[in-house]
């Protein structure tokens, strides 16, 4: 395997299998379950999406893992109601107004939100993988 710092890439976040060296196999949900035990969990490998404190992915962000039917009740004291961009790479996700999955505010699948709207800007405090 070539050297990775001959690639220049930021591996703050990007996944390994996002690199596509042929060495890397991404797993899929059910072996990735086994292994993790499948509970949610924060800033674990290769997130299966991102929240961003600010807009158009800047500032802090907040990696988040997740099997399907599970999730993070509480984003935490220093990410509550912070999040202003997202980024999913797996899953679709359920996100929350308050903790422990109240308020329910939107549903979305893998991509790029670089802006969100005004209603929900700032606003997530939990959020749930339903697929």
């Amino acid at each position: 395997m070539s050297n990775i710092n001959n690639h220049a890439v930021d591996m703050n976040k990007q996944t390994l299998a996002e690199l596509n060296f042929s060495a890397v196999k991404e797993l899929n949900d059910e072996v990735a379950a086994t292994c993790s035990g499948g509970e949610g969990s924060l800033n674990g490998p290769s997130p299966d999406l991102y929240l961003d404190a600010d807009s158009n992915y800047g500032g802090a962000y907040l990696g988040v893992n997740a099997v399907i039917n599970d999730g993070i009740s509480y984003v935490g004291d220093s990410f509550n109601d912070q999040t202003s961009s997202i980024e999913i790479y797996r899953g679709t996700w359920n996100f929350y107004r308050d903790a422990n999955y109240q308020g329910f505010l939107y549903q979305i699948g893998p991509g790029n939100y670089p802006v969100l709207a005004a209603d929900s800007n700032d606003s997530i405090s939990s959020l749930y993988r339903v697929g």
